[in-house]
């Protein structure tokens, strides 16, 4: 049996701070192998919440890929859901149906026991929101966004028409879809408009990759990744994206800045695209950003440090919101 001196307070921040539960709501706690602990932990401390329930599927094999029929069909039943899987089910057909039909998404993918002691869930969420919708108002109304970093990455993209999509790692709204501890303010590149150069020195949140310990460069033009560079995990990536057989994986499109200065860089996703002082593109998949290229996949790539300017206005001054 998983035990974990801070999980119990873990599990109340996830029921009452990031997702408003009622104690007679229908809960589902969707898992897999690899995070049937942290289901468990949520399970065995859920003991008021008596019309919760749990379901096992198959793990996937990409981040973005739909549950089986049994599980979406769950899914679409219950007022709250709690994804506890390995690969994240926010980009999913089944994510999508059910919060159309009214259900509240905490996306909880690849969670660690580590990070159910300590981190990014145990920041405080209203002074981080207040400053993730000081972003947006910022970002609303933008027209061009430019991305430098002292290591060298210099990228401009078109953000014309693109809201942009405040994340407060909390559902309290019927609809509302969150990954907790990841807050984090996105936009979304126009497609077609991204030029330029990009090295991921933070992390590729992916089970082959990691946290970035070589050099990994990526060349974009007319929105797509058209090279990627580097040691031997640029290899890996390459690798990775072509196996995909997607030529949509290529489109960069979220781009996302991370606003919790709770999290750390660890490898898994949530704490790392939340984290402050760093800025992440999503490839492949960006409808839920606003834009408009549909794929199977999404992958999140971090780099550290970011200078934002949008229509020459100073956003972000290496990692820091002005």
């Amino acid at each position: 049996m998983v035990k974990v001196s801070q999980g119990c307070q873990a599990v109340k921040v996830l029921l009452t701070t990031c997702s408003d539960c009622k104690t007679d709501e229908n809960i589902l706690i969707v898992t897999d192998p690899s995070s049937f602990d942290i289901a468990k932990i949520m399970w065995d401390s859920m003991k008021a919440y008596t019309n919760k329930s749990i379901v096992m599927m198959d793990e996937r094999t990409m981040h973005g890929q739909n549950p089986n029929k049994v599980v979406a069909a769950a899914m679409a039943d219950a007022d709250v859901i709690f994804g506890c899987t390995k690969f994240s089910l926010f980009h999913s057909q089944a994510r999508r149906d059910a919060v159309a039909r009214g259900a509240r998404f905490v996306n909880m993918v690849d969670y660690s026991v580590a990070m159910m002691e300590k981190g990014g869930l145990y920041c405080d969420f209203d002074s981080v929101g207040k400053l993730c919708t000081r972003l947006a108002e910022m970002l609303k109304g933008g027209r061009t966004c430019h991305i430098t970093t002292a290591r060298g990455s210099d990228f401009t993209c078109s953000i014309a028409g693109r809201e942009p999509t405040p994340q407060y790692a909390r559902s309290l709204l019927p609809g509302d879809s969150s990954s907790p501890p990841d807050v984090e303010c996105a936009t979304c590149a126009v497609e077609e408009t991204g030029e330029g150069v990009v090295y991921i020195d933070g992390s590729i949140p992916h089970p082959e990759l990691g946290l970035i310990t070589d050099e990994v460069k990526l060349t974009i033009k007319k929105g797509l990744i058209v090279d990627i560079s580097g040691g031997a995990q640029a290899q890996k990536l390459a690798q990775i994206m072509k196996e995909f057989n997607d030529p949509n994986v290529y489109n960069v499109g979220e781009i996302g800045f991370g606003l919790n200065d709770m999290c750390e860089l660890n490898g898994r996703m949530l704490e790392d695209e939340g984290c402050s002082g760093t800025v992440h593109f999503g490839c492949g998949d960006n409808r839920g950003f606003g834009g408009l290229v549909a794929s199977a996949y999404h992958l999140d790539m971090v780099f550290k440090a970011p200078t934002v300017t949008v229509d020459g206005e100073v956003l972000i001054n290496d990692g820091k919101v002005i």
